[in-house]
């Protein structure tokens, strides 16, 4: 990727990153010369726990033709990619990733530092995980004659990874709890992210075409990706009416085996997912002071605001009143 010389495309060295919050979306920025340069905005997930595990993702618009290039400490990364397309590469591997046809997803071992190059493209929209997990953690768990322990100790070991629905449910049960604040919240995130890390390595400890195999028989329980297309089209239309009925009809399936497919991949009803991902949304927009608890619970579906208020403390342990500070 480093030697590519796309017209148009610059080269930054990412000496520092950021995230920017605005009041209805969020900036990755990159310092260039005492200058703040935008390279995407999106809702973003940053979560660190154990001090040795990191999870970074998220649903973003690329803004910048750049290629950056940072130095990374050594790590396991897995990154698993959604929608959209990702060019990167570590010291000398290089991933090109292309959700067109499905999730798919690569994981990779530096054993020491390594530099980093990921490739912006503006008007690409990226939906994807990654979970980042520090050597030490690995070391204080990997045992003599454990399977993975030999991809843990190789420099630039990598692995394709076959993303099954079972994986495909967590990474979505993950992006949609984007933001955790309760501690209930926050047992719930980390215990989807250790079931993700587990299907991860289960993968990396068996032979390639074992887990290839698993992978594509899950995915035949999502009948050809009609599922997963599902929750991206849910997501682009959460303002809308989204009755069972619709639904089922615009991905020509019944609904009885649209509930039935749905709760298998994500432990969710379709309703139960809507309902959820709309008072996220509302909680956010009640953080940033964008709307009023009345207006919070019409764009949620609920036509009476104590419905709403009864909803949002199940969902989140408190009440609206106390996340805005209106009396």
């Amino acid at each position: 990727m480093e030697g590519q010389s796309d017209i148009g495309t610059r080269t930054r060295k990412a000496l520092l990153t950021r995230k920017l919050a605005l009041p209805d979306k969020d900036l990755v920025m990159v310092l260039e010369s005492n200058r703040q340069i935008p390279l995407a905005e999106g809702d973003f997930i940053s979560y660190r726990f154990h001090d040795d595990i990191r999870v970074h993702g998220g649903t973003s618009l690329e803004l910048d033709n750049s290629q950056v290039v940072a130095s990374v400490p050594g790590a396991l990364v897995a990154t698993l990619l959604l929608e959209g397309r990702l060019d990167f590469g570590y010291d000398g591997l290089e991933f090109s990733l292309n959700a067109a046809q499905g999730a798919v997803g690569v994981v990779a071992n530096m054993v020491r530092p390594a530099a980093f190059r990921r490739r912006f493209t503006p008007g690409t929209r990226v939906c994807k995980l990654n979970l980042i997990v520090a050597p030490a953690w690995l070391r204080r768990r990997i045992t003599p004659g454990c399977p993975v322990a030999d991809f843990a100790n190789r420099h630039l070991a990598c692995r394709h990874l076959q993303v099954s629905a079972d994986m495909l449910g967590h990474v979505r049960a993950i992006l949609a709890l984007s933001h955790p604040q309760t501690l209930a919240e926050k047992l719930r995130f980390e215990t989807l992210v250790h079931g993700l890390a587990g299907m991860i390595f289960d993968q990396v400890a068996r032979p390639a075409e074992e887990a290839t195999e698993e992978a594509e028989a899950g995915q035949d329980r999502t009948t050809d990706g009609r599922i997963e297309r599902l929750v991206t089209f849910i997501e682009s239309h959460l303002h809308e009416e989204l009755t069972l009925a619709r639904l089922a009809a615009d991905f020509s399936m019944s609904v009885s085996s649209l509930q039935r497919q749905f709760k298998q991949n994500f432990n969710l009803t379709v309703g139960g997912y809507i309902r959820r991902r709309r008072l996220e949304i509302a909680r956010q927009q009640l953080e940033r002071g964008l709307v009023t608890i009345t207006e919070a619970a019409y764009e949620s579906g609920y036509q009476h605001p104590s419905n709403f208020t009864a909803a949002f403390r199940r969902a989140f342990g408190m009440s609206p009143h106390a996340l805005c500070g209106e009396r």
